[in-house]
């Protein structure tokens, strides 16, 4: 299933450094390729980000909004680096945490009042975590994603040898220098991009996720 363009009139360009902001993914137990988690698997609710299907993120849902206005607005990296603790189907690649893709940020929107009116549109929907802040920044520009074999696989070891604090784990915000996100970069751009079947994975994955939904509602 190709990619979904979407209408950019109201975004605005966005110039940034040539850093990469790593941002960490909920991502799928029940597959081989490292996927957002959109069956709610790790119980922190169906992920539609990374939005592979619009080239987004922070658009089709109001979701890690503080983190994403960070990355635009104090950071002002171009890149942001999306990472994950991995817990899917290959046993090879266990708790290792793994870059297995990137966005270059060409355009940003505040939001903000799109995902307030779609939740008081929607009886019963949980409140967007952009109620009580100012703005609500999505972002969008060209992604690519790799196959699990393809991904970096980032270290403690990796990390301190470039130089930067912390472990390679969930609570992760590292800001990647333009000389460590070139060579990050680099290394996913040598490889074949799988973004198709990204969108095809996650394509049945909301289809399943409904029927759940409509099985439970009718309990």
């Amino acid at each position: 299933m190709p990619q979904i363009q979407i209408n950019l009139t109201g975004w605005q360009g966005f110039r940034g450094k040539n850093t990469g902001s790593l941002l960490y993914v909920e991502t799928s137990h029940l597959t081989v390729v490292p996927v957002r988690d959109q069956m709610n698997e790790n119980g922190k609710g169906a992920c539609f980000e990374p939005n592979y299907e619009t080239s987004t993120y922070g658009f089709v849902s109001c979701y890690n909004v503080k983190n994403i206005n960070k990355i635009v607005q104090q950071n002002k990296s171009r890149y942001i680096l999306f990472g994950t603790r991995y817990e899917g189907g290959d046993p090879d690649y266990k708790n290792k945490y793994l870059i297995m893709g990137y966005m270059k940020i060409m355009n940003t929107k505040d939001v903000r009042s799109r995902h307030i009116q779609s939740y008081m549109a929607n009886s019963g929907k949980e409140e967007p975590e952009c109620m009580l802040l100012k703005e609500d920044i999505a972002v969008q520009g060209p992604m690519h994603f790799v196959s699990l074999q393809d991904a970096f696989v980032l270290t403690d070891e990796r990390l301190k040898e470039w130089g930067y604090k912390g472990h390679a784990n969930r609570q992760a915000k590292t800001i990647f220098n333009e000389e460590h996100t070139k060579i990050i970069l680099d290394h996913l751009d040598s490889r074949d991009d799988k973004i198709d079947e990204y969108i095809a994975t996650v394509e049945e994955f909301k289809k399943a996720y409904a029927a759940q939904q409509a099985a439970e509602a009718a309990e």
